[in-house]
């Protein structure tokens, strides 16, 4: 097994884990209409220096958790994002996350 392909592999498993026990907590921010509100959501969504307004990524969450099938929220969540929003959410997964069952 090279090099690569072991990073690979630990990158993908540590993101199917983060999609099944991600963290959530309170956020408070403004809307873009001035109004305060404190949603609870994933830690990600708080934490990620996203490339556009939050609640422009909350209504993306929102839309990906309509569902109501936990196990796609993610993957849902993810598929919306630009090349630059999915960069910096991958980064933050292999940067902040550790509850996956080690692979190796």
């Amino acid at each position: 097994m090279t090099e690569e392909l072991r990073i690979a592999m630990i990158a993908i498993n540590k993101w199917m884990f983060h999609g099944w026990n991600y963290k959530v907590v309170p956020m408070t921010f403004t809307t873009p209409g001035g109004v305060s509100v404190t949603p609870y959501v994933p830690e990600f969504l708080k934490e990620v220096k996203w490339t556009c307004h939050i609640s422009h990524m909350l209504e993306k969450w929102n839309h990906a958790t309509r569902s109501q099938d936990p196990d796609t929220y993610m993957t849902k969540f993810y598929a919306e994002l630009d090349n630059n929003n999915r960069r910096l959410l991958l980064e933050w997964v292999i940067q902040n996350y550790n509850g996956e069952k080690s692979l190796f």
